[in-house]
């Protein structure tokens, strides 16, 4: 990995509850393991509460093991205790394992190549292809505890996309680890979980690889630990109803450069070309080389500008949240436009207010879209927590811009006219845009500092 260094590169955290006879092999194997590596490395152990001799084995291996320490706490729970390992810990990976080394310490080497690569949190999974479990686990396990608790926790709390949540092998960067477990509130096996539902919120990137275990049939996870798990994973979405982790959220600094984003940039400056060309067209400029330039170039500009944002995003949230709330403007436009000359050309009728008419409905329907658009991807306020009052702050802001829209448009078309020779229907598409332009400041205003104000 690298060469040694006076700080500590990886720290293996073990809870133990009464692990006097499985204990000793693992400390063993991690320490003829961790002597091998090039890098600095401890080994915690927390004892929650034991009241066997797992103590006094600690501190004899402590004389062959100068990097073993030993924290002990009044028996809280596993969650509990891995917590304060972690926070204890002071290297710069900090992995938590079971006291029964069910996954063995060298399956740490399947999860280098992904921190290498920048993911924050990996965790090691027993359901996803390329794990191997040397020793089957009991049929209703299996069934109860593992698919049975994954289906469940799915639907109550999310995470669809990782499998196994309670394998016992997780790594954490330092910064994802001093982030994610001060403000962990299950201190018993709901933790891990709970975990990994603050590092999405802190916008850390998981990774779930293959690992080899071994099942225990001494495993201290228990039919009631099956049924204190659900009553903790409903506790976690009680959090998430209550808004308990939203200032978790709020916090989040880190950014990414998704895949949505690419693309919706593209999306948008391929719509904005044929705008552009249907513009030309009504003034009588019909060029077809520049129709392939406009039709490659707009989009590519679209892109590079949303990842120019990005990068001064990673110093300056504000500007990416801004860029996403301009391409989110931008697309509803198009939606008001589009639907505006959809109504036009089924309804061809000759009076003075029918347009004004069409565009009030084309506004509430491309309303719709920027609501969507500016919650979950520009201002990314997730949570559902509060949405009621959200909503109800959405449409006053929205009824006060339609005003401010509709009354824009109705002195553009009506009041002031065509100008400088420019055809009706080209000055009305001009209308709907400056329209849109003036409403998008006070959209901005009302939607980041009223609906969506964090």
């Amino acid at each position: 990995m690298e060469e040694k260094s006076s700080k500590i590169h990886l720290s293996v955290i073990i809870p133990a509850y009464n692990e006097e006879k499985r204990l000793p092999k693992t400390l063993k194997e991690i320490d003829n393991y961790l002597k091998k590596q090039s890098y600095l490395s401890e080994i915690i152990v927390v004892n929650g509460g034991s009241t066997d001799k797992t103590t006094e084995i600690v501190k004899e291996f402590q004389k062959e093991i100068p990097t073993l320490k030993l924290i002990s706490n009044e028996g809280f729970g596993k969650g509990y205790s891995v917590k304060q390992g972690i926070l204890e810990a002071k290297g710069n990976y900090r992995i938590f394992t079971d006291a029964d080394n069910s996954t063995s310490i060298d399956q740490i080497e399947k999860m280098w190549p992904w921190l290498e690569k920048g993911y924050d949190i990996v965790i090691g999974s027993r359901d996803i292809k390329g794990a191997v479990l040397a020793v089957p686990q009991p049929w209703i396990r299996k069934v109860i505890l593992g698919e049975g608790f994954k289906l469940l926790r799915k639907i109550i709390i999310g995470l669809w996309e990782i499998e196994d949540t309670q394998c016992g092998f997780k790594c954490f960067t330092e910064k994802s680890a001093i982030d994610i477990f001060p403000k962990i509130t299950i201190w018993r096996f709901g933790f891990d979980p709970e975990a990994l539902v603050l590092a999405k919120k802190l916008g850390y990137k998981i990774k779930e690889v293959p690992i080899a275990w071994i099942n225990d049939v001494e495993s201290k996870v228990k039919f009631k630990s099956i049924i204190e798990m659900f009553f903790e994973t409903l506790k976690i979405r009680l959090n998430m109803i209550l808004g308990k982790y939203k200032k978790v959220e709020q916090k989040m600094e880190k950014i990414s450069f998704r895949k949505i984003d690419l693309i919706f940039a593209l999306i948008v400056g391929e719509m904005v070309t044929f705008l552009v060309l249907g513009i030309l067209e009504g003034y009588g400029v019909k060029i077809k080389f520049l129709n392939w330039i406009l039709i490659i170039f707009l989009p590519i500009l679209s892109l590079v500008g949303l990842w120019i944002s990005y990068l001064l995003g990673k110093k300056f949230l504000f500007i990416f949240q801004a860029a996403k709330f301009l391409l989110t403007g931008v697309f509803a436009t198009l939606v008001d436009l589009g639907v505006f000359k959809f109504l036009g050309l089924i309804f061809v009728l000759n009076i003075s207010w029918i347009p004004v008419a069409f565009k009030g409905i084309s506004f509430l329907v491309a309303t719709f879209a920027k609501y969507w658009g500016n919650k979950f991807w520009a201002f990314e306020k997730m949570e559902k927590a509060g949405m009621g009052k959200e909503i109800t702050q959405f449409y006053i802001v929205t009824l006060i811009g339609l005003g401010i829209n509709v009354g824009v448009f109705s002195l553009i078309i009506n009041t002031i006219g065509p100008q400088f020779g420019t055809p009706e229907k080209t000055w009305e598409t001009l209308g709907v845009i400056i329209a849109a332009v003036v409403v998008s400041v006070w959209n901005f205003l009302g939607y980041k500092f009223i609906v969506f104000k964090k």
